[in-house]
């Protein structure tokens, strides 16, 4: 054939298993590159852990969980640019949280112009701790902040934040007022039961490199309409393909090579490479079981989950001012006003969040219990609520919400890269260096692709 006639190389062919973050950024980052994506998604909808569902009795769109990132959040930031939907999440211009303790009102916050040294002076009029107190954290984030985790990964690995933080001459107090404010959530689990890594991870991205970075964003809209519904569309649109509501029931591997995936009605579908982003302990049970149980893999049974809850209350009237609080010595760790961060018409009520994380005492309570436990806490902390009629209370659990950062938890992380050639591993609990994070399984998927790209560049 005449080579100025030739036909144009046929794409390569990725199948990429899971629609959660980790799977968009994979798909996107290949559809980018070249290559024809397969997109398997068990539910119906994109998304993964971030996803939100229509509450009829209420009329909201209701998140099944209350996700926060932070200005450091790069790529989760860049998926929302290319999905077009970045003007449907709002970032703070500063850090700013108010922080309660038995009536007392705090804030940390952000001052840009001192740079580094951004959160200092909130930092110093923070109420929560004494002064002695103070000038021991001052002391622990300044070696934070000159630690090499690369360097001392294995060691920082092995040991609890707790651990490292009472080495640092940080007291009960000021773990329970301040770090562990800041590890509870980001890491879904007490000081006592995270790596060093992973907690000084969160304050070296998040808090000690530059103001913009602190910031705290969140979706002013559902989260399946700022990630989920745009990305199918944008893929679909571009000429891939997106299967929802299949179930990946195993995948095939003869010679050395993964050869299928097996869907639940017996489909099979085949491509050049695959890109697993399921979770770790689904992607061990549609394994081999001769490869699941492949010392590489089998690392991954080491990893667990943490549980968190949110507790959605729909008041007849305002009882609290501010997009979020968070308290201490409470049950309640942050309410949220979500009225206010989806920007909804004042005048006809509030509908707020509480986000429980390390949910455990709580997790396998009725929902009629968490509510009387809750309403009554709101009462406490906010006078206006004892005034107010609670016209719709729900419950959403989720028992698997993140994977445990625990202490020797890295070497059960495993890489993007695996022993079988055309198998890459996505997802936030891969070896990724972030927490179990929105950004973090971005990031996995976004390193996924490019191992395919390196093993099986396109045409």
């Amino acid at each position: 054939m005449d080579e100025e006639h030739a036909a144009p190389p046929r794409p390569r062919s990725v199948a990429v298993l899971g629609g959660g973050l980790a799977g968009l950024a994979a798909s996107r980052a290949l559809a980018a590159s070249g290559h024809h994506v397969t997109l398997v998604e068990r539910r119906r909808f994109l998304g993964g852990r971030a996803f939100s569902f229509h509450d009829e009795q209420s009329g909201w769109e209701v998140d099944n969980g209350q996700h926060l990132f932070m200005g450091c959040c790069t790529a989760y930031l860049d998926l929302l640019s290319w999905a077009g939907t970045r003007d449907r999440a709002h970032l703070q211009p500063r850090l700013k949280v108010e922080v309660v303790r038995d009536g007392t009102s705090g804030t940390i916050a952000s001052t840009p112009a001192l740079g580094p040294l951004h959160i200092l002076p909130s930092f110093l009029r923070y109420p929560h701790l004494s002064a002695r107190e103070k000038l021991l954290a001052a002391y622990a984030l300044l070696r934070m902040r000159n630690t090499d985790r690369i360097r001392d990964r294995e060691r920082l690995d092995a040991e609890s934040a707790y651990d490292w933080l009472r080495r640092h001459h940080q007291s009960e107090r000021a773990i329970a007022n301040l770090w562990n404010l800041i590890i509870v959530p980001a890491l879904n689990d007490d000081a006592r039961a995270v790596s060093a890594e992973m907690a000084l991870m969160v304050f070296q991205e998040g808090l000690l490199r530059t103001p913009a970075d602190a910031a705290l964003g969140w979706s002013r809209v559902g989260l399946t309409s700022l990630a989920g519904e745009p990305a199918h569309a944008k893929l679909s649109a571009s000429g891939h393909d997106v299967l929802v509501g299949e179930t990946v029931r195993s995948l095939r591997v003869d010679g050395g090579r993964v050869t299928g995936v097996e869907l639940g009605r017996g489909r099979v579908i085949e491509a050049e490479a695959y890109v697993s982003a399921l979770p770790f302990d689904v992607l061990l049970e549609v394994l081999p079981p001769d490869v699941a149980s492949d010392p590489f893999f089998s690392r991954a049974r080491g990893l667990s989950f943490a549980p968190i809850v949110g507790v959605h209350l729909w008041y007849d009237r305002t009882v609290m001012d501010g997009d979020f609080v968070a308290f201490l010595n409470s049950p309640v760790q942050f309410v949220f006003n979500k009225s206010a961060m989806h920007g909804a018409p004042a005048g006809d009520g509030q509908y707020v969040c509480i986000s429980l994380s390390a949910a455990w005492d709580f997790a396998e309570q009725r929902a009629e219990r968490l509510e009387q436990i809750f309403s009554r806490e709101m009462e406490r902390l906010f006078p206006r609520a004892r005034e107010a009629r609670i016209r719709r209370c729900r419950v959403v659990k989720q028992p698997q919400a993140t994977f445990r950062p625990r202490p020797g938890s890295a070497q059960c992380r495993l890489p993007q890269a695996t022993p079988i050639p055309n198998l890459v591993l996505a997802g936030e609990w891969t070896d990724t260096g972030w927490p179990s994070t929105m950004e973090g399984a971005v990031r996995s998927g976004t390193l996924a692709a490019d191992r395919v790209d390196a093993e099986h560049p396109a045409p």
